[in-house]
């Protein structure tokens, strides 16, 4: 046995096991981002809150994320007992989400700058994402007009980040690079949006629910790049 391993320190990936991580991480952080654009449609509502529970997170239970899983399915099962609840969550994404920042939980980094940020729209924030967006030659969609730094877009941007270094011949690297735009774009700021997200109360637990969720699956992910990468997420929030 030598020396890491007496550490404690995790064997390396294998680059199948990598390939794998990868995949599995950009499809959940794909699934966030696609929760967070807008409201749910009646194909998303069908796939992610019918019948079954929210089976696309299902598997984040394992990574000690039980009691956050399971507020959700708790939240998703009140939500399906209404007459209209497809109706209902998209009032909750609304009062939420599309208000003003004194009464709801705005969904971009440039809203949490702090005090003297002159905008809590188009500030720092929103420029750094669209820096980075133009350097990895990744772009927006055009019928989603909002900021660069939504959380949407920083999640779908993760997605596509995680899947495109899937093939990453130089782990350590690929892990650390995405470990540094998860504490840059993301974790600055995502704590703030989650606690506003359980003060704000709207009239169902599913999107405070998700916001902790989410949180936890962000640091979950930042501890997991880490032993990756060498330590790049051991210094994460």
């Amino acid at each position: 046995m030598d020396a890491r391993s007496q550490a404690g320190t995790p064997p390396p990936l294998s680059p199948a096991e990598w390939r794998f991580a990868s995949t599995q991480r950009a499809g959940l952080y794909g699934w966030f981002s696609r929760l967070y654009a807008q409201e749910v449609t009646d194909e998303l509502f069908r796939s992610h809150f019918a019948d079954g529970g929210f089976a696309p997170f299902a598997g984040l239970a394992e990574l000690g994320l039980a009691a956050e899983v399971q507020r959700l399915d708790d939240a998703v099962a009140a939500l399906r007992a209404e007459q209209l609840p497809r109706l209902e969550l998209a009032a909750d994404f609304a009062q939420l989400f599309l208000l003003d920042g004194t009464t709801s939980a705005l969904p971009y980094a440039s809203a949490y700058a702090g005090k003297d940020a002159a905008s809590p729209l188009y500030g720092a924030a929103e420029a750094r994402m669209r820096e980075f967006l133009t350097a990895r030659k990744l772009a927006i969609q055009a019928d989603f007009r909002e900021p660069a730094d939504h959380l949407a877009v920083a999640l779908a941007v993760m997605a596509e980040v995680a899947e495109k270094d899937s093939g990453a011949s130089d782990l350590p690297t690929a892990a650390a690079t995405q470990a540094d735009f998860l504490r840059t774009a993301l974790l600055d700021w995502l704590p703030h949006f989650v606690a506003r997200c359980q003060q704000a109360r709207p009239r169902f637990d599913v999107y405070p629910a998700l916001a902790a969720l989410l949180l936890g699956f962000v640091r979950a992910d930042m501890a997991f790049l880490g032993d990756v990468g060498g330590g790049a997420g051991a210094a994460a929030d």
